[in-house]
């Protein structure tokens, strides 16, 4: 039942979704249209906001960052020592419903951790499934984007660490919703937030083994298509790490090209990096980028070959160029109109001291199609969510929670965040978001009614 429930959400989404590109141009025009008849906003302002959120600092470095970390992720998956690994790891995983439960578990644990560790749950997703056959590809991308339910709940949440630092917290304080800085213990280690969490880990895994296909199509096998490309199975180990290349560097640049000095080097200068913003800042996407390029160039020995490797991967990246700045344009949009505050001051009228944290949930998942950056949501989101809280007395813990899973919540039907990962799975197979995105609404739709009901009652 619940298998053909899932094939029935991919068939349609597949057939409604457009390409993320037109997504994203679409949600632009929305936007435009809300501005004017909900915050009257003139064309003009509107236009200006839109150039201001393209070109916006903050996104450009967002999605050269996330270029990087990409790029650097699959060069480390790449590289020999991993392709060993990756063969060493199929022993144990040699059936289609223990890729499915793997990667799903796996996915939960990481983004508890952080959301950034998605490309590396990529490569490890794509090694897996060309060696592994009988697997739907589509359905083993869904069930490790399906993790990012509990990014916001766990050690990475923008909403819950940023009420907590002084800094940003101040601002709150200022306008007079909260007397102090909110600790963690009162937002991520309440009942309500294990809950949640405990909800995904045991439920998640299972409703993916009842969403996966009794026969997969030849087409979304991904190790059927790899044998067939390559004309022999993925158990090979391969790249361009052999020492030979050394042997024939006859010249003083080639010699330098293939010393591995240099990539001991910069390895320890990355090392260097990362501890540094570890300690200033703790973990994020800028340590992850570092740590990514000092393992990527020092598992790949010679500098050249890292070199080689980074300008194969480049090119899957051409859907973070185009379409991050759209999304930004959508947020300026957002932010300078007030739209966000017009949704949530809507939705709040009707809100009690119990419920108001599901209202949060439920305005977040929707403002989440327009703004996905949940830092930037709850920087827009906070001051009017927190004032209802104040006004009715709701416990703001649970409300930031609240406001966090329906953040993450929507993850599953917009394609913005798929950019995280989808330029290494392309690398095996032609994917697109509205492929695979069918079972990953579906899911949106099951987790949408658990979550409500411990939100409500928990």
């Amino acid at each position: 039942m619940i298998e053909r429930l899932g094939r029935f959400f991919a068939e349609k989404v597949s057939r409604i979704l457009p390409d993320s590109f037109v997504f994203a141009m679409v949600l632009t025009f929305i936007t435009i249209l809300l501005a004017i008849t909900l915050a009257g906003a003139a064309p003009a302002d509107i236009i200006e906001a839109w150039v201001k959120g393209v070109f916006d600092p903050d996104i450009i470095f967002f999605a050269f960052l996330m270029i990087m970390v990409l790029s650097f992720g699959f060069s480390i998956g790449v590289s020999r020592a991993f392709i060993l690994f990756f063969n060493w790891l199929v022993h144990f995983i040699k059936k289609p419903w223990q890729v499915y439960f793997f990667l799903t578990i796996l996915s939960i644990l990481l983004m508890l951790i952080n959301w950034g560790l998605a490309p590396v749950l990529a490569i490890l997703a794509v090694e897996i499934c060309k060696r592994v056959k009988g697997v739907d590809y589509r359905v083993a991308i869904a069930s490790f984007y399906s993790g990012l339910l509990v990014w916001h709940g766990g050690m990475s949440s923008s909403a819950a660490l940023m009420m907590a630092t002084e800094e940003t917290a101040q601002r709150f304080i200022d306008m007079g919703y909260i007397s102090e800085i909110i600790p963690v213990s009162d937002t991520l280690l309440i009942n309500t937030n294990l809950a949640l969490i405990a909800s995904v880990l045991v439920l998640l895994p299972i409703l993916v083994l009842f969403l996966r296909p009794e026969v997969v199509d030849e087409r979304w096998d991904a190790a059927v298509q790899y044998e067939k490309k390559h004309g022999k199975p993925a158990d090979a180990v391969t790249g361009d790490t052999s020492p030979s290349s050394a042997m024939e560097a006859k010249t003083p640049a080639e010699r330098l090209n293939n010393s591995p000095v240099v990539s001991v080097f910069l390895f320890l200068l990355c090392m260097t990096g990362f501890a540094g913003i570890i300690q200033a800042r703790g973990f994020n996407l800028a340590a992850l980028a570092f740590l990514m390029l000092g393992f990527g160039v020092l598992l790949h020995w010679r500098p050249i070959n890292f070199v080689n490797t980074i300008k194969a991967s480049i090119t899957g990246s051409a859907d973070i160029v185009i379409q991050f700045p759209l999304f930004g344009g959508i947020m300026g949009i957002f932010m300078a109109t007030g739209l966000a505050t017009i949704f949530a001051e809507g939705l709040l009228t009707f809100a009690t001291a119990n419920t108001l944290p599901w209202f949060s949930y439920l305005i977040s998942s929707i403002v989440n199609f327009f703004i996905p950056s949940g830092g930037a949501e709850w920087l827009v989101l906070g001051p009017p969510v927190l004032e209802a809280a104040h006004i009715v007395g709701a416990d703001p813990g649970k409300t930031i929670i609240g406001f966090a899973y329906g953040d993450a919540l929507t993850n599953l039907v917009n394609p913005f965040w798929t950019l995280t990962f989808l330029p290494i799975m392309g690398q095996l197979m032609n994917i697109r978001p509205r492929d695979f995105m069918g079972y990953t609404a579906f899911v949106c739709l099951i987790f949408f009614v658990i979550h409500s009901a411990i939100i409500l009652f928990v």
